[in-house]
């Protein structure tokens, strides 16, 4: 009795703990200027029923921390705001108990297009490319020194790397900022991280990279045809491929084979269950512990 009673009170500590800190930016209307962003916040002062609250950039910066770790988590295709906020809400119980850091759920415009699955496919991986302008924007309005962990889904896996890419051609802040991140079912090219790919300079402006692997992904079975046949693998697949990277950036990588816990599925709740699965990754890949 004494034991369950403990456990009842740390658990209502940490809900305390993380009550109010978990925030969803909606990049959809804005044009590269953090400005224009819709900024939410989830109240779950009512754990049986949270709800999403309207607020302000302004109102996030002043409340923000820079050592304690902000999680930004960047979905995949398909996702609309609506959708995106409910999987905030899941992830906010999943990772209560994990203590005091601030979770932010990155929206961005990806909902399907009237057209053919490759169309569309082919229309969201530009997007997705573009689209990190908006995090970077974002990025440079944080206090100096803040700790941030990117962790990108599918094409949200492709967004952080190109958000890691342009801090690093830009040169403008990521120095002043702690950064690591987490790729889950990547939609990038295996090679995409080597010196000469796509995103060759990404790592030199994360700490570690931790990199989530499926060979039985199906989606991902799909991806090479986005380029031709025999196209280029997905990293979320294959992983990443280390011809070319120097000693310190292959140290900054970790590859997780998850297909034991995800099998054929691509989905986005799915993958960061796993990920919270995998207590120490999380705690030191997101958490900075």
């Amino acid at each position: 009795m004494k034991r369950f009673i403990l456990v009842l009170i740390l658990s209502m500590f940490v809900s305390i703990v993380r009550a109010g800190d978990t925030w969803f930016i909606d990049t959809r209307p804005a044009t590269a200027e953090p400005e224009h962003f819709i900024v939410k916040k989830l109240d779950n002062t009512n754990q049986s029923a949270p709800v999403w609250r309207s607020a302000t950039l302004e109102e996030f910066q002043e409340t923000h921390v820079p050592q304690k770790p902000l999680v930004i988590v960047v979905h995949g295709n398909w996702m609309s705001p609506g959708k995106t906020m409910n999987y905030g809400t899941v992830f906010d119980r999943f990772s209560e108990k994990f203590g005091d850091y601030r979770l932010l759920l990155w929206g961005w415009h990806s909902e399907r297009i009237s057209c053919g699955i490759r169309k569309d496919t082919l229309i969201k991986a530009r997007r997705a490319d573009d689209q990190a302008n908006h995090l970077v924007s974002f990025l440079q309005t944080l206090k100096p020194d803040s700790h941030v962990s990117l962790i990108g889904f599918s094409f949200g896996a492709r967004l952080v790397c190109n958000t890691l890419q342009i801090l690093a051609d830009t040169q403008e802040r990521h120095n002043e900022l702690s950064i690591r991140s987490i790729l889950l079912a990547g939609a990038l090219d295996c090679g995409s991280l080597t010196p000469n790919g796509q995103y060759g300079q990404a790592l030199s402006v994360t700490e570690k990279m931790l990199i989530h692997v499926n060979p039985d992904d199906e989606a991902l079975c799909f991806y090479p045809l986005l380029v031709r046949i025999g196209g280029p693998q997905a990293i979320g697949k294959k992983g990443a491929f280390l011809n070319g990277l120097s000693e310190k950036s292959r140290q900054k990588i970790k590859s997780v084979n998850v297909a034991r816990q995800l099998g054929p599925e691509h989905a986005f709740t799915a993958s960061f269950r796993t990920l919270i699965m995998y207590d120490k990754d999380f705690r030191q890949y997101a958490l900075f512990e």
